[in-house]
């Protein structure tokens, strides 16, 4: 974020359980905030050939944004991975009444091959303030 107050928002979803307790503790987007994503991963066994990063929005059961991103292919290394999507540019949350309230997404890594790496669900409210 660009302006947050308490700085960025983390998530560890090393477990099961951390990836289940995700969609049950909403955070605040106030609107016109400027973001990104970074995500670290690491590939351990075979190459990884074309990952994308699927994020599906939905608003009282509606899905009003779907975002795409093809992230490349990896290798397996002991490091960890670090990149930041959109990668060029930020994304800007929404504004006016329409936008305004809770929304539920579900977000996914999958690769060429069709094998779904990671798929979890979150909640997000948007705001007029941090608050």
């Amino acid at each position: 974020f660009e302006d947050r107050p308490g700085g960025d928002i983390v998530y560890a979803l090393n477990t099961k359980k951390d990836v289940e307790n995700l969609k049950n503790k909403p955070f605040v987007l106030k609107e016109k905030c400027m973001y990104r994503l970074q995500i670290s991963f690491r590939v351990q066994h075979e190459i990884v050939s074309g990952l994308k990063f699927t994020n599906k929005v939905y608003k009282a059961g509606i899905r009003v944004a779907k975002e795409e991103e093809m992230l490349g292919s990896y290798a397996p290394q002991a490091e960890p991975y670090t990149i930041t999507v959109p990668r060029r540019t930020w994304e800007e949350t929404p504004s006016g009444w329409l936008a305004r309230g809770g929304c539920k997404a579900e977000s996914s890594f999958s690769d060429d091959d069709g094998v779904t790496h990671l798929a979890y669900s979150y909640a997000f409210e948007i705001k007029t303030d941090w608050k």
